[in-house]
């Protein structure tokens, strides 16, 4: 009897671990610009954390007149991970929605959570946005991703400075900023969202050695972390170093490919191209879509281009340097054989696929 006790509790326990459900909860400052809805999205890679798309929205729950609202599940993974709570403007959907950061229409709150987290999140009734200001209630790193809030956003005031020297200044000081909280943060987690906060364009030449020991001790302490390969991988892009793909065998086929068998099939294409030449007239080849010619970096930055931002304003929203965005915008009108900024706003328009991003 008192064995069977013992199993019954057993999975009695097991059976509530398993459906642990996660719960958020709170109150944010709505009026009638935004939707009576908040959602909750997964973080799932490093370049998502200021990203939204539909493919990214893991629940939903009305917002009550007063501003409260409830998300419940058991639907997230055991390992902790980034997951943002948003509003949307009433002219917005799913895949146009906006993220506002800093000003009159913050509209984020960046959480981390996992299986059967509770979190609460109550925005101060003297801030008109959303999440312009707020308090929580849940573990310790959520109050440390709160305290990483209170560094990152006031910053977008910086771009409004006019001179230059003292822009330069103050994105000096957000990045060491950023720095001392990376270097001092006990969470692994929310120090890697403060590093991921900071301008790898601008720092990255003048001190690898921060991002690298930080991709150390990532592979140190979160070796199994969704995140720590995909910061790995971004360092290594900044480091200049190139992905090993293959090993001597394949280094072999392929010289052997190229040499042999790629160089017959060209001469093979050629005698084609020169018989239908010969025969019939051949439409003039269609062009690859912006897509497939540009970074994902260069693709964000056209998209802002498109929507007739200015370079001051596409360094805000990008949280990068005014210098940065003109190198990024020289390589974009390369790439797609533009020379001025209203030629890129036309070629823009015109991919459809710019809309996806």
């Amino acid at each position: 009897m008192f064995s069977r006790a013992i199993i019954l509790i057993t999975l009695l326990f097991l059976t509530n671990s398993l459906l642990a459900e996660y719960s958020i909860k709170g109150k944010v400052n709505i009026n009638e610009e935004w939707q009576p809805k908040i959602f909750l999205a997964a973080v799932k890679k490093l370049s998502d954390y200021y990203r939204t798309s539909p493919d990214m929205i893991l629940d939903t729950a009305p917002i009550k007149s007063d501003g409260s609202f409830e998300l419940k599940g058991n639907n997230l993974p055991k390992e902790k991970r980034f997951y943002r709570l948003y509003l949307m403007k009433k002219q917005n959907n799913d895949y146009d929605a906006c993220l506002y950061r800093g000003g009159d229409d913050h509209n984020f709150v960046h959480v981390l959570l996992e299986k059967g987290d509770v979190v609460e999140i109550y925005a101060k009734p003297e801030s008109i946005a959303p999440f312009g200001s707020y308090e929580i209630k849940g573990d310790k790193d959520n109050h440390l991703m709160h305290d990483l809030a209170d560094i990152v956003f006031p910053s977008f005031y910086f771009h409004r400075i006019k001179f230059p020297t003292e822009l330069k200044f103050t994105e000096d000081k957000f990045y060491t900023d950023l720095k001392n909280f990376t270097d001092t943060c006990s969470s692994t987690l929310v120090a890697l969202a403060a590093i991921n906060n900071t301008d790898f364009d601008e720092y990255y030449d003048a001190n690898p050695a921060f991002y690298e020991n930080f991709g150390k001790r990532l592979k140190s302490e979160l070796p199994n972390s969704i995140y720590t390969k995909n910061y790995l991988l971004k360092i290594r892009y900044y480091a200049n170093e190139e992905v090993a793909t293959s090993g001597w065998i394949k280094l072999l086929l392929g010289l052997l490919f190229f040499g042999i068998i790629g160089l017959s099939w060209k001469l093979y294409q050629m005698q084609q191209r020169l018989q239908a030449l010969q025969n019939t007239p051949t439409a003039p080849p269609k062009p690859l879509p912006i897509q497939d010619l540009l970074t994902q970096k260069e693709k964000e930055i056209l998209q802002l281009i498109s929507e007739g931002k200015s370079n001051k304003e596409i360094a805000s929203d990008l949280f990068i340097g005014l210098s940065t965005v003109k190198t990024h915008i020289n390589k974009i009108y390369s790439k797609i054989g533009v020379s001025n900024r209203k030629e890129a706003q036309i070629l823009a328009k015109q991919d459809g696929n710019m809309n996806g991003n």
